[in-house]
C-alpha cells in the first residue's frame, strides 16, 4: 500500500465517523425539544403572574402569652396599724411592684365582720385589740388608685361567712340580736353550742343554709362590686363550714337538711353520733352541706355578673380536695366522680369549679419537694401543684398559693416554693404581707420569680 491510497482511506474514515456524530446530535435535540414541549403542555403553558404569587410575610405576629398572676395578700388586721397612711400603701407598692408581683388580694371584711371599705351595709373598721385606725379616705378606694400607677391589678378579699371574733366577742354578730341561731351550731358529745361562744374557732360564722344569711352576702357582694369597678376579681374566702363535720346542726339547718334529703331526722346521732363517729346519714349530710356552699357561690358568680360580667371570682381553699368534705367545700369539677363511703351518687353536683375564673390553691406546708416526705408526700407543694388538675379539670385559672410564714428565713425553700406554684400552675399567690416583712423574704421570693421568668 502506498500513501496515497493510505490518507484516501483515512479521510474516508472520517468523514463517515463525523457522518453518524451529526445523526447522534441531531437525535439528542429532538429528544431534549420533546421533553421541553412535553413540560410546558403539563404546566399549562403559561408562566405564573406576580399577582398570583403569595406575599411571604417577614414578621410573623404571634399570639401575646398572657403574664403569670403573681399575687400578695394583704390581711387586713396584721396589717391594721401597719397600712394607717396612705404613704406606708404606697410605700409597699413600690416594694410589691420590685419583687416582681402584679396583683394583690386586699382584705376589706375581715372575720370580725367590719369593713375597710366605703360601705353602707357594715360597720368601719377602727379598731382591732389595742390598736385603733380612723381613716378619713377610703382604704380599698386608694389602694385601686394608687396600684394603678404601678401597673398593679387589685382584687377585694372577703372572709365570706365570718362575722365576728369570738376570742373578745367583738363583730357584727355580737352587735344585736339580729344573727341569733343563724351561727354554725356545733354538734359535739351530744351537746348543741352557739359557735359564738366557742373560744378557738377562727371566726363566727354564719350558717349559709339561712336564705336571709345568703342575701346579707349578697348585698356586701353587690355593694363592693358596684362601688369599686375597677377592681380585677372578686376573692372568697372562709366561704364554707367550720373545720368538723359536727358545725352548722342547729334546728334550722337540720330542717332544711330534711327537706333537701327527703329524710327524717329525729335525732341527730344519725348525722354524727356522740362519739364523734359518722351516722346512717353522714354522706347525705356531706352532700347537703355542699351543695349549700355552692349554691352561695353560685348566686356570687350571677350577682357579679349581671353588674360586672368584666369582674372575676377567685376563691382560696385548701389544696388538699379529701379534707374538703368535712367542711362543705367541694372545690372539684362537677365531672370529677370521687369514690369513698362518705360520698353520695350525686356528690359530684355539688362541685363548683366551673363558676370560679381563679382558685387560689392552698398548699399551706412546710415541705416543698416529695422527696422530703417520702412517707406522705400529699402534703408538699410540689405534690399539690402537680395533682390539682385531677379535680379541676380545666374548669378555671388555678394559682399555686404558699403560707410564707411556714419558711421562716428558710430562703432557698421559700424560692422553691415559689418556682413549684409558677411552672406548675398558672401563677401565684403568696399568703401574707406581714409575714414577708417580718421575715424579710423580699429576695427569696424575688430570686423564685427570677429563676422562672428570666
Amino acid at each position: 500500500m502506498n500513501n496515497t491510497s493510505f490518507l484516501s482511506e483515512k479521510k474516508s474514515g472520517e468523514n463517515e465517523v463525523f457522518f453518524y456524530l451529526c445523526i447522534f446530535i441531531m437525535i439528542r435535540h429532538i429528544i431534549y425539544l420533546c421533553i421541553l414541549v412535553i413540560g410546558i403542555g403539563c404546566s399549562g403553558g403559561d408562566e405564573p403572574d406576580d399577582n398570583d404569587i403569595p406575599d411571604i410575610p417577614t414578621d410573623i405576629e404571634r399570639p401575646e402569652v398572657p403574664p403569670k398572676e403573681i399575687q400578695m395578700w394583704v390581711d387586713a388586721h396584721a396589717n391594721f396599724t401597719r397600712l394607717a397612711t396612705k404613704e406606708m400603701i404606697t410605700f409597699y407598692l413600690q416594694r410589691l411592684k420590685d419583687t416582681g408581683f402584679n396583683e394583690v388580694y386586699v382584705d376589706v371584711k375581715p372575720g370580725i365582720g367590719y369593713a375597710l371599705y366605703d360601705s353602707d351595709i357594715l360597720p368601719p373598721l377602727v379598731q382591732w385589740g389595742d390598736e385603733r385606725v380612723e381613716r378619713d379616705w377610703d382604704y380599698l378606694g386608694f389602694w385601686i388608685e394608687e396600684a394603678e400607677k404601678f401597673d398593679i391589678k387589685v382584687s377585694a378579699s372577703i372572709s365570706t361567712t365570718g362575722f365576728g371574733y369570738t376570742k373578745n366577742q367583738k363583730g357584727v354578730v355580737y352587735d344585736d340580736n339580729r344573727w341569733d341561731g343563724k351561727t354554725q351550731m356545733l354538734w359535739r358529745n351530744g351537746v348543741l353550742t352557739d359557735m359564738r361562744e366557742i373560744y378557738d374557732v377562727d371566726a363566727a360564722m354564719l350558717d349559709l343554709a339561712f336564705p336571709e344569711v345568703q342575701e346579707f352576702i349578697l348585698s356586701i357582694v353587690e355593694e363592693i362590686v358596684t362601688k369599686y369597678p375597677k377592681l380585677k376579681g372578686f376573692c372568697l374566702d372562709y366561704c364554707r363550714y367550720y373545720n368538723g363535720e359536727g358545725y352548722g346542726m342547729g334546728d334550722a339547718t337540720i330542717s332544711a337538711f330534711e327537706r333537701y334529703s327527703g329524710l327524717s331526722v329525729p335525732n341527730r346521732e344519725l348525722i354524727l353520733t356522740s362519739g364523734g363517729a359518722p351516722g346512717a346519714f353522714f354522706p347525705q349530710w356531706i352532700e347537703f352541706r355542699s351543695m349549700t356552699v355552692t349554691n352561695m357561690i353560685t348566686n356570687i358568680r350571677s350577682k357579679i355578673n349581671s353588674i360586672n360580667p368584666e369582674m372575676e371570682l377567685h376563691l382560696w381553699a385548701s389544696a388538699s380536695w379529701g379534707s374538703r368534705y368535712s367542711v362543705g367545700q367541694n372545690w372539684a369539677s362537677k365531672n370529677y366522680v370521687p369514690s369513698g363511703w362518705q360520698y353520695t351518687a350525686n356528690y359530684s353536683k355539688t362541685g363548683f369549679a366551673d363558676q370560679l375564673d381563679v382558685f387560689a390553691l392552698g398548699a399551706y406546708t412546710e415541705a416543698v419537694w416529695i422527696s422530703e416526705r417520702p412517707s406522705n408526700n400529699e402534703w408538699t407543694v410540689e405534690n399539690f401543684v402537680k395533682s390539682y388538675n385531677r379535680y379541676i379539670m380545666d374548669e378555671c385559672r388555678v394559682n399555686g398559693s404558699i403560707a410564707s410564714y411556714a419558711y421562716r428565713e428558710n430562703a432557698r425553700a421559700i424560692s422553691d416554693a415559689v418556682y413549684l406554684c409558677l411552672t406548675e400552675t398558672d401563677g401565684l399567690s403568696v399568703f401574707e404581707l406581714s409575714h414577708v416583712i417580718n421575715f424579710n423574704q423580699w429576695n427569696a421570693i424575688k430570686d423564685g420569680i427570677d429563676r422562672v421568668m428570666k
